[in-house]
């Protein structure tokens, strides 16, 4: 399937529902345009020796062909797991999980104007730091051993422009990531997207919004990457 497989969403939270759940699980390995990013996933997990706890791309979004990519600091606990810790949510990196977060990014992304199927949503550090019941902030070890990896996912994402780094901590990663290898892509760092993250800086939604337009009309345009 192909993210035109998959009709938009009409309200956050879909992938609560289990048979939206079941058709995107589904597609994470046979998805023309997501197929090659599941399949480094896979791989990944191989290597790490860490199973779930590396979530899968989204088949409904831009996968491969993606022109814009949202990166947040590190998986939630709605995400897989490793052996013991049990998984409560899709396993699908998507701004249609069912958690507060991403409710954000989905209402926000739709007042923009800006397309799920034309872009790609990530993490700094792919895999799942924390406990069962509670998340760790990734530490600058963490954001160093996850740099190679990231650099491995942007390469094989052709047609990225713009990288949206959302909070502090993902900036941080994203600058170390740009130190070492120089990417030809404009960044638009904003803030992070949390329920807690807006209530406490009434600047931050607005912000948010702005930087979402830019992408959307970044990534409208005909052409090249931005210089």
């Amino acid at each position: 399937m192909s993210p035109k497989s998959f009709a938009p969403t009409t309200a956050p939270r879909s992938l609560r529902d289990p048979v939206f759940l079941t058709a995107r699980l589904k597609a994470v390995r046979t998805g023309p345009s997501v197929r090659p990013l599941n399949d480094w996933v896979a791989d990944l997990r191989e290597r790490l020796g860490q199973g779930e706890s590396v979530p899968w791309f989204d088949p409904a979004s831009g996968g491969v062909e993606a022109r814009s990519l949202f990166l947040l600091e590190g998986p939630g606990t709605a995400v897989g797991s490793e052996a013991g810790r049990r998984r409560t949510g899709s396993g699908i990196i998507s701004v249609d999980n069912n958690d507060p977060t991403a409710q954000n990014c989905w209402l926000l992304r739709r007042e923009a104007g800006l397309p799920y199927e034309h872009s790609l949503h990530w993490n700094i550090v792919p895999w799942y730091l924390g406990t069962a019941d509670r998340i760790t902030a990734p530490g600058r070890t963490d954001v160093q051993r996850a740099v190679p990896f990231l650099h491995e996912v942007i390469s094989l994402l052709p047609k990225l422009e713009v990288v949206v780094p959302m909070g502090r901590s993902a900036q941080a990663g994203w600058a170390a990531y740009v130190a070492r290898y120089a990417p030809a892509v404009r960044t638009l760092a904003t803030w992070h997207p949390s329920p807690r993250g807006l209530a406490s800086r009434p600047a931050a939604r607005p912000e948010i919004l702005r930087t979402m337009r830019e992408v959307a009309r970044l990534t409208s345009q005909e052409g090249g990457n931005p210089p």
